[in-house]
């Protein structure tokens, strides 16, 4: 017998390495942000710089250095989907800090306006929590909604697996980076540590340098015209 799995999503893992020293300056940066904003109280829910005013933290020059590792992991996602960068041109549409307290987390979510999303893990305790994909579209699911957890409790399905689940969950290592299509609807699970965790995320944007020709992805910004 042989099984096939068809029409993949596809999520790419890598380690990005740097210096303990520069660590330190990058999560002390980041949480010097979050006590800035001290207007509202985060008892469930992690805070996230992007909603924050601090949605473009490659603009930071602490962060440049990162932000060029995590650029080359970019371009090899796009080469691991066969698609010639050499035509396009790439951007950091926006790019924030989320840190995670003791029992937080992040709802599901999806990245729609923008095409490739990352979540780069500068501070990962032991315990802390990891990144869960959802979708929408099963395509085992032969009746529909029997995939359900309800049917798991009732013994219709006798056990979650990769045939049968809408979720799946990464419990990523300190400087590990995950790269996934924007419209992935994706959540954090509880931080049940007692210690913060810290991830650098970005919303990456393509578009063709030249659109002659092309119908789908985006044209150049260059060529827009405001009004």
């Amino acid at each position: 017998m042989k099984i096939f799995n068809l029409f993949p999503l596809t999520i790419l893992k890598d380690t990005i390495s740097i210096k303990e020293t520069d660590r330190e300056i990058l999560v002390n940066e980041i949480k010097k942000m979050k006590q800035k904003d001290n207007n509202e109280n985060y008892s469930s829910y992690a805070w996230t710089g992007d909603t924050k005013g601090y949605e473009f933290l490659f603009e930071n020059k602490l962060f440049k250095d990162l932000s060029k590792k995590i650029s080359n992991v970019i371009l090899e996602y796009l080469k691991t989907l066969e698609i010639n960068t050499d035509l396009l041109d790439v951007y950091y549409q926006r790019s924030w800090a989320t840190l995670t307290e003791n029992e937080q987390s992040i709802n599901f979510h999806t990245h729609s306006q923008s095409n490739i999303s990352f979540a780069y893990y500068l501070l990962k305790p032991e315990g802390s929590g990891g990144i869960i994909f959802r979708s929408s579209d099963l395509q085992n699911e032969i009746a529909k909604n029997i995939f359900t957890s309800s049917k798991l409790e009732k013994s219709l399905i006798n056990k979650a697996n990769a045939y049968n689940s809408d979720r799946s969950m990464f419990d990523l290592e300190q400087d590990s980076i995950i790269i996934f299509p924007s419209k992935t609807a994706h959540a954090t699970a509880p931080n049940k540590s007692n210690q913060p965790r810290i991830s650098i995320s970005g919303d990456i944007s393509i578009m063709l340098k030249e659109s002659k020709g092309y119908e789908h992805l985006m044209p150049n910004f260059k060529n827009w015209t405001k009004f």
